[in-house]
């Protein structure tokens, strides 16, 4: 077994090797193109968070740029949900096509870390800008260095946190959406780029709202368009366990009815960690559906009428909405102690359920007017900014790297 290990190593050494002489190359033999954007989230997983609402804002401006769009191996470019305006990357055995486009592009937006494609040889030039958009709004969980069990994972992970440094050392701007977030922000990218206080692109629709993707989502999942959502969105622990994700769904959705006489659905979206059990954590029911593969986070929130999580930041982005939020933290005593939060939880708007029993009491007992009251008082001590045009903001940005000359004043 230690052998055939030492030969994987081996083998997969030299295909960086190869690939980081191929970089190499590229630098020195082409240019950079200078209406070029490369995006890419979470890794190539389809079109979605604030880079899409980036290019979205792009092409309704019907600027003359090169979109380029990074996908993973083996991704259907119309599955994955690739706009026409926009020429999608689907990456092949070694990365080399995402690479070259990364080598020879003005502008790279990204919303998590180029890891892989630096352990392959991936270097910013000189002339190219590196946008990382984040991927939270306010981060209630604690990031990077501020961890409780920081050190520790550190060890298990080096290989993987080496590209990570490396990644943030090439950022040039980071975007943020309120105050609060500077320090952990800064913590996570390890004092590298530049926080530009300019607003979350994604949770421009969330704002706005729209009734054309409520429809979507129910239509896309089959269900009538007065059908009311529960969105139950939690994270994924450190420690692999999942006997904290013990959602009494059909309790829940009873309690709605009762209250409110319509017919509730539960959408159940397991973290990307978590999505190859989802299978086991979500109930067969036809009352609980499974939206972990939904191309969209931000269109489900859309379309949710009711959201629980447990320390996810998600929530952050639909209270921005108004539409009642809650959280179900059945081990919060333990999640406080090893991963540890950046709030006090008085200070958090959302009502939070330790076990089923308090859950269904605090949506039985929910206040609206007491609910967005403490959403203002939070959006306030947090300063945060999102109001519906952050994407109009970074892309009067972008005008200024890509046509200085001809930016908007």
């Amino acid at each position: 077994m230690v052998v055939k290990d030492e030969e994987k190593e081996a083998k997969r050494e030299k295909q960086n090797e190869k690939m980081r002489r191929y970089c190499w190359r590229v630098r020195h033999f082409h240019f950079i193109k200078k209406k070029k954007i490369v995006f890419s989230q979470f890794g190539g997983n389809g079109y979605g968070c604030n880079p899409k609402a980036i290019a979205d804002e792009i092409l309704r401006r019907g600027l003359d740029w090169d979109l380029v769009w990074l996908l993973k191996r083996g991704t259907d470019p119309a599955k994955a949900g690739i706009p026409a305006g926009i020429r999608p990357i689907v990456a092949d055995e070694e990365s080399r096509n995402s690479l070259y486009e990364l080598e020879t592009a003005r502008v790279w937006i990204n919303n998590i870390h180029f890891q892989a494609l630096i352990e392959r040889g991936l270097v910013k030039r000189k002339g190219t800008v590196y946008i990382n958009t984040f991927h939270g709004g306010i981060s209630f969980k604690s990031q990077g260095n501020d961890r409780p069990n920081y050190a520790a994972k550190m060890k298990r992970m080096s290989r993987k946190v080496q590209n990570q440094l490396k990644d943030c050392e090439m950022v040039d701007y980071i975007l943020s959406s309120s105050d609060f977030m500077t320090h952990p922000l800064q913590e996570f990218f390890h004092g590298h780029g530049e926080i530009m206080r300019i607003g979350d692109a994604r949770n421009d629709i969330i704002i706005r709202g729209s009734e054309e993707l409520r429809k979507k989502v129910r239509d896309f999942y089959g269900l009538a368009p007065e059908t009311k959502i529960l969105l139950y969105a939690p994270t994924f622990r450190d420690n692999g366990k999942t006997d904290c994700f013990d959602l009494d769904y059909e309790r829940i959705l009873s309690a709605l009815e009762e209250q409110d006489g319509c017919h509730w659905v539960a959408f159940a979206r397991m973290h990307p960690n978590l999505r190859k059990k989802a299978k086991k954590l979500i109930p067969q029911s036809d009352r609980v559906l499974d939206a972990s593969a939904y191309l969209d986070m931000q269109e489900l929130v859309v379309a949710s009428d009711i959201m629980v999580t447990d320390y996810s930041s998600s929530i952050a982005d639909f209270m921005l909405s108004r539409k009642p939020g809650f959280m179900y933290a059945k081990d919060l005593d333990k999640y406080v102690e090893t991963r540890g939060l950046n709030f006090a939880l008085e200070d958090l708007p959302f009502p939070i359920a330790r076990n089923n029993d308090e859950m269904v009491d605090n949506i039985l007992n929910f206040s609206q007017k007491d609910y967005e009251e403490h959403v203002q008082r939070f959006i306030d001590q947090t300063g945060y900014i999102d109001d519906g045009k952050a994407s109009e903001r970074i892309v009067d940005f972008l005008e200024t790297i890509i046509e200085p000359g001809k930016h908007r004043v």
